[in-house]
Formats: C-alpha cells, structure tokens, sequence
C-alpha cells in the first residue's frame, strides 16, 4: 500500500512551513499566488490524498472536487513558452477559472503532465472535465480519452483523441494582415516563424500564402527551404540571433523583405532586434507585424502592429464548451473558431520607393 503523504512532506519538498501548506491546500488567504502554486504542484507530484471535508478554491482531493461542486482539471504544459506566467498562455488560463467560477465548477491547474503525475490526480468519480491549453502531451490525452471525460482543447488538436477544440482564427486574420500589408504597396514579403511549430503557426502561415496567391505574387522563397519560415529557436535571444544570420546573408541580394509577417509578438519582437542590429530601420525600410497582442507589443518601439486575440475570452468559451459536453454528453463534438482584430500601430508604413526598385 502506498505511504500516506503528509503536509509536513510537502513543506519539506517545497521549503515552506507545514502551517503555509495548509493555508495553500485550503484556499485561504495570506500565501502569495506564486507559492500556493509551487505547493499545488508539489501536493499533485507527490500523490498527497486531502479529505472531502476540506474545503479549497482551487484544489480538494489533489485536483478533485468537494462534495458539492465538480473538478475540472486545466492542463497547461509546462513546456517551451506555455507557462502559467506567460502573457498569452496565462490570460487564456485566466478566461478559464473566471468561468469555472461562475459556472461554479471548481477548477485546478496541472503543470506536471507526466503519466504518473497526472494518474496520481485522476480519480473518476470527483473529476467532472479536461481543457487542454496549448500543445497537451498525447499520452496524457489518450488516458482522458479512456475516462470517457469530456474534453476541450484550446489551440491544439490531436488526430487520434476526440474532442471539442477552441482556436483564434488565425488563418483569415493573417489573411487580412497580408492583404493590408499588399494595400500600403508591399511585394516583397516573408512569414517568420517555424510554420510547422503548432498548428495554429501553419494556419497563420496558410492565411499569408493564400493573400499572396491572390494577388498573383506566389512565395519569394518556397516554404520549404525559406529559413525565415523554419526558425528553430526556443526563446527570443535564439530567434533574434537566427532571424539576424539570415537577413545578413539577404541584406545585399536586392530581394531583401519589405515586410515581416511574423508568426507571434514574440518572434516580431525578435525580428525587430535583429533589424535594429544590422541597420534596417523600421518602418522606413521594413514593416513588421506580430500575432496576439501581448503587452509588449505595445511598449515596443515602434509598437507593433499585430492582431489581437480575445485571450481570456478564449478560455472563457472552452469552459463553456465543457460544461454543454458534461451536460450533454450526446452533444456533436464542435470547434471554435474565434474572430480576431487587426492592431494598426506604428511597425507599419508603406515601402520606401527606393527599396521597390
């Protein structure tokens, strides 16, 4: 029989005293978000069993509910840029537990998406539902998919599990994107991105080819052997770095980008640097336009023009999915595609006459 975990274990793990952990556990006040999380986490990893009778806001029962509300556990992979501190990742989680909330379910966020971690929360008589955020690991989705549970997915599907799916509409908003970039009198332009990253970052990459087909313009550089469109960083310095080699090796071909249809803030942001670094400044001599709408989108200098996404709204509506699924569970499985909104800010302007030449 497995050893009864104990507070006291997982003050120790975690550096706090037992009286934190408690407080962590119970959902009361006078802990900081940032270590009622670390507790959580390590109450999951280390398979700690809390009873019914107490009473948490976020987590009974390692991420089961409490007698009289259902669980709805929230995946969010701690991987790559999927971080609950993240300015995209973390306000979608956000949309999630205010409506959780509402709806009075009550829900627990999971970081550790091992098979062990993850079975060690599971217990299907408590947990009513699973939302996926991001890229959820597939063996973790195969295992929900024998619970028989509902299940949403927020940007992210998998070709073997059923299930409903969120998703921005990043096809047409790229779409629209391009097409104002071709208005201000671009034709030279480039996707900046690893398109086949996520899916969402090839459907962006989609709606950018189909605005370039329709005016007749094709792709400067096929996709497959475009660096621009296969970059392999996995933080800002590395794709700043990346995107510089590459516009380096193009500054002096005279088919140097016009424009930089990036795949996210992120990698626009990174796309910026690395212009600044080789001398192209922006707009005069190359737009640059992002995807999401993160803070720092607007605090660049020039701010970027982007697209921006209902972040919170994203999770919101996954919630609701999820409790239609629970209530009906007969329901056809559907997904969502949420419209987005072009930003026009200051990364933008028409081409200069001499870089058209």
């Amino acid at each position: 029989m497995r050893e009864k975990i104990t507070m006291q274990q997982i003050a120790d793990a975690v550096g706090v005293s037992k009286y934190v952990v408690s407080k962590s556990l119970s959902g009361k006040g006078g802990v900081n978000a940032a270590t009622r999380e670390r507790v959580k986490q390590a109450a999951i990893r280390l398979g700690y069993r809390v009873s019914v009778k107490q009473n948490s806001k976020d987590m009974v029962n390692n991420g089961a509910a409490a007698a009289d509300k259902a669980t709805v556990v929230v995946m969010l992979p701690n991987i790559r840029f999927q971080v609950r501190e993240s300015e995209y990742w973390g306000r979608i989680v956000d949309g999630i537990t205010s409506e959780l909330e509402s709806l009075e379910l009550r829900g627990v966020v999971v970081t550790d998406q091992t098979i062990d971690s993850f079975l060690s929360i599971v217990q299907k008589d408590t947990i009513r539902g699973f939302i996926g955020v991001g890229e959820v690991s597939g063996q973790v989705l195969q295992e929900i998919s024998r619970l028989g549970l509902p299940l949403v997915l927020i940007d992210h599907e998998d070709q073997l599990i059923s299930a409903n799916g969120v998703f921005a509409n990043n096809r047409e908003s790229v779409y629209q994107l391009t097409h104002y970039l071709l208005s201000l009198g671009h034709k030279r332009l480039r996707f900046v991105g690893n398109i086949r990253y996520s899916k969402s970052f090839y459907s962006r990459w989609c709606g950018f080819k189909d605005a370039l087909d329709e005016q007749g313009l094709g792709l400067a550089i096929p996709d497959k052997i475009d660096p621009l469109a296969s970059l392999q960083g996995q933080s800002r310095q590395e794709h700043t770095e990346e995107i510089r080699e590459i516009l380096m090796k193009e500054k002096e071909s005279g088919l140097f980008p016009t424009a930089l249809v990036c795949a996210n803030d992120m990698i626009a942001i990174a796309a910026t640097n690395a212009l600044r670094d080789i001398g192209i400044s922006i707009p005069q001599e190359a737009s640059v336009t992002g995807f999401d709408n993160i803070e720092d989108s607007y605090q660049l200098s020039p701010r970027l023009t982007t697209v921006h996404v209902e972040k919170e709204m994203l999770g919101r509506r996954a919630a609701q999915m999820l409790l239609n699924s629970m209530r009906n569970p007969d329901f056809p499985q559907e997904t969502v595609y949420m419209n987005a909104s072009l930003i026009h800010r200051d990364s933008t302007a028409a081409p200069a006459i001499a870089a058209e030449r």
